[in-house]
Formats: structure tokens, C-alpha cells, sequence
């Protein structure tokens, strides 16, 4: 079983969807300790990856897609343990390759993809 969050939009103030919901990213934050948790994630990559696009003088917009793949035996017993978080990020206003190398250079200095990165992988597709 998976989870899917997409992060999209502005920096400053990214929407999340969630299944057929769609809202500002604070909301989630509010939605309680595992939605903040959930959220986190792909917006701290969101905004790395900005932060990244700024300093390199690149002017974007990307979306992240991040899919937690639960063990469905913890989940029998009402544990959510991911086995691994997939991040798919994409931008049609760069380069693929460009784009590729930024992702590079976020792996490289993002805490969350730092310490998660045994069970997170990052790819890159192409503009969606």
C-alpha cells in the first residue's frame, strides 16, 4: 500500500493534494502530528530545490510527488512504517539535464533526503 502527496505551486505558498483534496500546505500542517510528518517531506525537497534554483539563477516552477511505501505487516497492526519514500520531482521550465544536476546538488544538502536516505530515492521525470 501507498501514500501519494503532491506538492505544487508557488514557493512561498506551495497547495498540497492529498487524494481529491486540495489545500495550502500550513493547512496539513495543522491536520495533526502525522499529516505534519507526511507533508514535511516532500516540502522540505520542494523548497530545496528552490533554494538551489535561486542560487544557481534559475527560475522554475516543479512539482514533487511523494509516494510512501508502507510494510503491510506493521499496517495489519495499525503501524504506519515506511519501507521506502519515493520523491518523483519534475519541472517544464528547465532542462532535463539542468534539472538532473539540481536535483544533484539538493541531495547534497537537503537535512531530510540526509537522513532519510537509506530508505528515500529521488527521481527525476520529465516535465509533467
Amino acid at each position: 500500500m501507498e501514500i501519494t502527496i503532491n506538492l505544487f505551486g508557488s514557493p512561498d505558498s506551495p497547495s498540497v493534494q492529498l487524494g481529491t483534496t486540495i489545500k495550502p500546505v500550513e493547512d496539513f500542517y495543522g491536520d495533526g502530528p502525522l499529516m505534519a510528518f507526511l507533508v514535511s517531506i516532500p516540502h522540505c525537497i520542494f523548497n530545496s530545490i528552490y533554494s538551489v534554483a535561486e542560487k544557481e539563477g534559475l527560475k522554475l516552477k516543479c512539482r514533487v510527488r511523494a509516494r510512501y511505501v508502507l510494510d503491510e505487516k506493521f499496517l495489519k497492526t495499525g503501524i504506519y512504517r515506511f519501507t521506502k519514500i519515493i520523491l518523483e520531482v519534475s519541472s517544464q521550465d528547465c532542462d532535463e539535464e539542468d534539472f538532473k544536476d539540481l536535483v544533484a546538488k539538493v541531495k547534497m544538502e537537503c537535512p531530510i533526503y540526509l537522513s532519510f536516505m537509506d530508505r528515500m530515492e529521488i527521481q527525476v521525470l520529465k516535465g509533467e
